[in-house]
């Protein structure tokens, strides 16, 4: 299994996700670059900000449109919600990308990074 799947082939550990970065997605319409570059999404928080019609988005790995879909969501009026992934997030090869077919939307994406699972001698693991 590749190392960004959460485990390292190499030395038999897995791999855990520490935080890196809080991004704050604006008011979008459109589309909305969130991250290039290797990354895990730990954590989503997604509002519809009409308040008076629905919103659909897609979240893709890449840095356009044209990478691949990690899915579709769709809010209600004024609804919103909080994802979490644990315990590796959703791992991205290259980059994170926001595309809103409609209405508008704004949030919080927490992105972080793999890092070794750390070893405790004479402890469980």
């Amino acid at each position: 299994m590749p190392f960004w799947q959460g485990w390292d082939a190499d030395d038999s550990l897995p791999y855990a996700a520490k935080f890196k970065a809080r991004v704050t997605i604006p008011v979008t319409t459109g589309t909305f670059l969130i991250i290039s570059g290797f990354g895990t999404l730990l954590q989503l928080i997604m509002t519809e900000t009409t308040g008076s019609a629905g919103a659909a988005f897609d979240l893709y790995d890449g840095t356009t449109a044209g990478g691949e879909q990690l899915g579709p969501y769709t809010l209600s009026s004024g609804q919103s919600f909080d994802s979490s992934y644990p315990p590796h997030g959703l791992v991205l090869r290259s980059g994170l990308f926001l595309n809103v077919t409609s209405g508008s939307v704004r949030g919080v994406a927490h992105i972080g990074t793999l890092v070794e699972w750390q070893r405790g001698y004479g402890t469980e693991e």
